[in-house]
Order: structure tokens, then C-alpha cells, then sequence
């Protein structure tokens, strides 16, 4: 399902184009329909533009800088959305329920703020750690719970496995908010034997005293960060969390209300429309008319079918994906999402077409005359070549990208089984169609 989900959103990112009921819905974003004019490109620093028409006609804006060398919408317009962003009344308390998702039992990571036992007491050691503390100091909260001076601020919180960060963004009157990394001090000393983590809480103080809220477990990377939202309505906070080797960031949203958080939306649920991109990042916009940020996740796509390493250093090899997704029903959905127009890209799409026996669109993706090597090419032609030479490549078979493929080479294989495989040397016209030219396969051993 995820292959075809990528492949029948495969668009030219330079080109206008149009969303309709049948692409929403296969996105999740189901009720949502509309025109689109936009362009993406690869600079080092641009503006997002957005205005999306809400169903009482007002128009949202919002704009957002998008840091070196990732995809960024340029300009986008929406004509015609109903019901995209709810408003104040909309945004509800989410389920505390343990919530899985794929790999999470096997990985022993619990999802955010469950009212079970084992939470309790983590709050409950907390809270005893810091009983003495009655002043909103946040070095005296951090000596109480065994943190060092140096372990405060966002670049200690965010280096270290246990810190500090105080928190702005929520409001004048919200007083002192940390962020903190923590475990009591008698796990401490047995951690790293025993494969204990610290768990990530947001500690609030009223006037009198300092709140408690266990927010998750702090099993990977994270930042924590307050959301733009409307003066009046009520605070947000999000967790973004880079799970595994490509740091992929899935976002927990929080709502902080009286001195506490509630988890509102976490993309790790099984109920999330949520794709977290390898080597990602996410960035909120506030959206002017509206209560809830857009949110605008970027990084590499995994399509599936043409699996790319997984180490950061072979950045060169494939393509960049940005979803958009607006607030609607409790939840973050996507609303758009494009590649970039490269040739790992047209390799994918190639691929996945011959995959799906969707000749017409492989053929497009060729320079006809080139590739068959004919001045008459016809798409007859290029199946039966499909069919008598390629025939792989209709197959339900997955293609790589291996580690030491060399600087510039669109190279990838096939394994065959007993230590053979495939070798794929496709070659390309120039920008920006890149066309594929030639296919030369070749065996070896591995």
C-alpha cells in the first residue's frame, strides 16, 4: 500500500498542479479538496508562502524560512478547502492510552504520557526529588535533581542523556517551564548496565510550587519546542523525537494548561496519517486565522521499491520529500506532499511504473529514441523490450542502492540468491527532465 500511496503522488515539483478528492483520500485527508499552484525548489534559504481558504472563507496565511538545501515551497495557493483547520473548540484532549506502533514493544519505547503504574511512580521520584525546591530558581531545581550547571541550556539538554532547558513561548503569565531529561540518582549508577533510560519531563511552577508532567521516554534524540498558536487560545508544545540511524523526527504535540501538559497528537500512534522522513526535520508555521500551526516535514523519501543507503554520508543518492499537514479533527494530516525532480526520482518512478504495469507513464520517463535505439520508437516497442529483456523490473522485487556505490553513479542492483546479483548502470539526459537514456545490467558476485 505505501508503494502505490508514493508513487500515484508522483509529481514534477516545477509544475502547477491539482489536488483532488481521490488524492486526499489517499493521503488521509479525506473532505479536503483544491487547486494548487506551486514550485518547489533547492536553495539555501527561502520563504514558504501558504493561504489556504477556510470553510467560513477566510484566508489563512503563513510563512516559514526553510534552512540550507532542503526542498521549500516557494509560492502555494489554495482555492477552495472546507473545513482544513478547526478552530478553538476543536482541539480536544487526545486518548492517554499506551498507544503502540510498528517496532515499539520490540524497542521497549512507551509512547507519551500514559496514566499506568510505572508512570506514576516515575512522577511520584520526581516529585520527591524536588520537594525541598521552593523557588522558581531553576539552578536550585536542577542541584535537586543531581544536574550540573553545565547540563543547562538547550545544547546540553539536547548533546547529553540527561539536562535541563527552560522553555519559552507560552504565554506571559506562564511563568518558569523547563524541559528535563532525568532518572533518580540510585539508576543512575547501574544505567548503563542495565540499558535504562532517563524519561523527558516538562516541570511548571505555579507560584508556590513546582508541577510535575511526565511527557515520555527519552530513548532517542529530542528537542522540545512551544508552538506558535493564537494569543488566546490555549498553549502548545511539541516533542520531536529522531528515532534510528536516519534520525528520522516523529513530533508529540502537548497541550499546557493550569501548570501541566496533555498529550494532544503523537505521529508515533497507529492512528496517525504521520510519515517521518530519514535525515528529516520538522518546522511549525503560524497560520494567521487560524489556532493550530501548519507543520512542514522534509527530509528523504523511502519509496520502497528502490531502497537508498541508510548512512548520512551517501547524501548524493536519493530524493527529497516535503509534506505539508494541517490540523483537522485532533489530528495532523497531510494535506500535500512533493519530491524533487532528480534523476533517483525518474529512477524510482520508472521502477514503480514497470512495477505496476503502467507502461504509458515508464515511457514517458525515457528519451524513446535513445533507449531503444531506434529513430520509429513506439510504446509497443519499449513493452516488448520490457517484456523480452527487463522482465525483473515487473516483478515484485526490490532494488537497492549499495553503500559503496562510487561519487556521481546512478548505479543500483538485484540480488539474485547464492551471492549474485544484478548490477543496473542507467544513464541520463541532462536537467531538468533527466531523462533515462540507456539501461546496461550486468551479473557478478557479491
Amino acid at each position: 500500500m505505501y508503494r502505490v500511496l508514493i508513487y500515484n503522488d508522483t509529481r514534477f515539483l516545477s509544475r502547477p498542479f491539482c489536488v483532488s478528492n481521490s488524492d486526499l483520500d489517499r493521503s488521509q485527508s479525506k473532505g479536503i479538496m483544491g487547486c494548487w499552484e506551486g514550485a518547489f525548489s533547492l536553495v539555501l534559504y527561502n520563504r514558504l508562502f501558504i493561504n489556504i481558504l477556510s470553510a467560513s472563507g477566510q484566508v489563512l496565511q503563513a510563512t516559514a524560512c526553510i534552512l540550507a538545501c532542503l526542498l521549500v515551497l516557494s509560492t502555494l495557493r489554495v482555492t477552495s478547502v472546507n473545513a482544513v483547520v478547526r478552530g478553538r473548540d476543536g482541539l480536544t484532549s487526545a486518548s492517554q492510552s499506551h498507544h503502540t506502533h510498528p517496532g515499539t514493544e520490540a524497542e521497549g519505547i512507551r509512547l507519551s504520557a500514559g496514566p499506568d503504574a510505572e508512570t506514576a511512580v516515575r512522577v511520584e521520584e520526581i516529585k520527591a526529588a524536588i520537594a525541598g525546591v521552593h523557588t522558581p530558581n531553576i539552578e536550585a531545581l536542577a542541584a535537586a535533581l543531581g544536574l550540573k550547571r553545565d547540563q543547562i541550556g538547550r545544547k546540553a539538554f539536547e548533546d547529553s542523556e540527561t539536562g535541563m532547558v527552560p522553555l519559552n513561548g507560552f504565554g506571559g503569565d506562564a511563568g518558569s517551564i523547563v524541559a528535563v531529561k532525568w532518572r533518580p540518582q540510585r539508576e543512575a549508577a547501574t544505567a548503563q548496565e542495565e540499558g535504562a533510560m532517563p524519561n523527558l519531563y516538562l516541570l511548571s511552577w505555579d507560584g508556590n510550587s513546582w508541577q510535575v508532567s511526565y511527557l515520555t521516554e527519552a530513548a532517542d534524540t529530542l528537542t522540545v519546542q512551544a508552538l506558535p498558536v493564537a494569543a488566546d487560545t490555549v498553549p502548545l508544545f511539541a516533542v520531536i523525537l529522531f528515532r534510528g540511524e536516519t534520525a528520522a523526527p516523529y513530533p508529540v504535540i502537548f497541550r499546557y494548561q493550569n501548570h501541566r501538559a496533555s498529550l494532544a497528537w503523537d505521529a508515533r500512534s497507529d492512528a496517525s496519517s504521520y510519515t517521518g522522513y530519514d535525515f528529516g526535520s520538522v518546522q511549525f508555521e503560524k497560520a494567521k486565522g487560524a489556532d493550530v500551526p501548519v507543520m512542514l516535514v522534509m527530509g528523504r523519501a523511502d519509496p520502497g521499491l528502490l531502497e537508498f543507503p541508510t548512512t548520512s554520508d551517501q547524501s548524493d543518492r536519493g530524493f527529497q520529500a516535503a509534506t505539508l499537514y494541517v490540523w483537522q479533527n485532533n489530528a495532523y494530516v497531510p494535506l500535500r506532499t512533493e519530491y524533487t525532480h532528480n534523476a533517483d526520482y525518474v529512477l524510482y518512478r520508472f521502477i514503480a511504473s514497470l512495477h505496476l504495469h503502467d507502461y504509458k507513464t515508464a515511457y514517458s520517463l525515457i528519451d524513446p529514441a535513445r533507449f531503444l535505439k531506434t529513430d520509429k520508437p513506439t510504446l509497443q516497442m519499449f513493452e516488448d523490450r520490457i517484456a523480452n529483456v527487463w522482465p525483473e523490473f515487473t516483478d515484485d522485487h526490490i532494488f537497492e542502492v549499495p553503500a559503496e556505490a562510487g561519487q556521481g553513479s546512478h548505479m543500483f542492483i538485484l540480488r539474485l540468491g547464492g551471492g549474485k546479483i544484478n548490477v543496473y548502470t542507467p544513464s541520463f539526459s541532462g536537467a531538468p527532465d533527466y531523462r533515462i537514456t540507456g539501461l546496461e545490467r550486468t551479473e557478478a558476485q557479491e
